[in-house]
């Protein structure tokens, strides 16, 4: 008999930590917050998307999760460069042209960062196979208007703020897609400790084939 004691999956606390800080984005870029306000992001960037996802990284890498610990770590990586890159024109130190083009930037790496870990997830689940889609698809209409950005604040995408609002949308439905696989993580949890069947399907993708 095995003594070894059954460890708790970070997953849901890593989802629902990335979820958060893109529901904030995106309620910013669909013009909840008034254009400018960096500072109404920053604090939930900084702690809660930020640090929490680097917890939930270093336990996914403790339980053996290279996919977990990479994509947490990076998305920690992405929402704690954005508030230093906030406070760096809080600060004055940047013009609002630079921060666009600097925070473009950023969005554009985490294409190509997103679009490795969309790939991987074709042998994960149908939901997080959808919630890292959507996140590809957010991550490019940031960056196209940030990267196109001029000092007459127009862009490829039409002029600011209105020409992130898109980016706005599909982020919104990716944090619907966040706030499902997180909570079936912590809900079916529960009802598997329980004896019971999990409710909350996420449609496995890539089943093994019999040898």
């Amino acid at each position: 008999m095995s003594d070894e004691i059954k460890k708790g999956d970070p997953t849901a606390l890593g989802i629902f930590a990335y979820g958060f800080g893109l529901m904030m984005l995106s309620l910013y870029a669909l013009g909840v917050f008034k254009w400018g306000e960096h500072l109404t992001l920053m604090a939930p960037a900084l702690v809660f998307s930020g640090l929490l996802l680097l917890v939930a990284a270093n336990w996914e890498y403790n339980n053996g999760n290279t996919f977990g610990a990479t994509a947490f770590g990076t998305y920690s990586g992405f929402f704690l460069t954005f508030s230093v890159l906030s406070i760096f024109l809080k600060l004055g130190w940047v013009t609002d042209v630079e921060h666009a083009h600097m925070v473009g930037m950023l969005a554009l790496a985490f294409v190509l960062m997103t679009f490795v870990y969309w790939v991987a997830s074709f042998k994960m689940t149908v939901m997080h196979n959808l919630m890292l889609f959507f996140l590809l698809i957010t991550f490019i209409l940031w960056a196209l208007p940030l990267l196109s950005m001029t000092e007459s604040s127009t862009t490829i995408l039409g002029s600011m703020p209105g020409a992130v609002f898109p980016a706005g949308v599909t982020g919104i439905i990716d944090v619907i897609f966040t706030t499902y696989l997180a909570g079936a993580v912590v809900i079916n949890d529960r009802w598997v400790v329980a004896g019971s069947r999990p409710p909350l399907p996420l449609f496995p993708l890539g089943k093994k084939t019999a040898k």
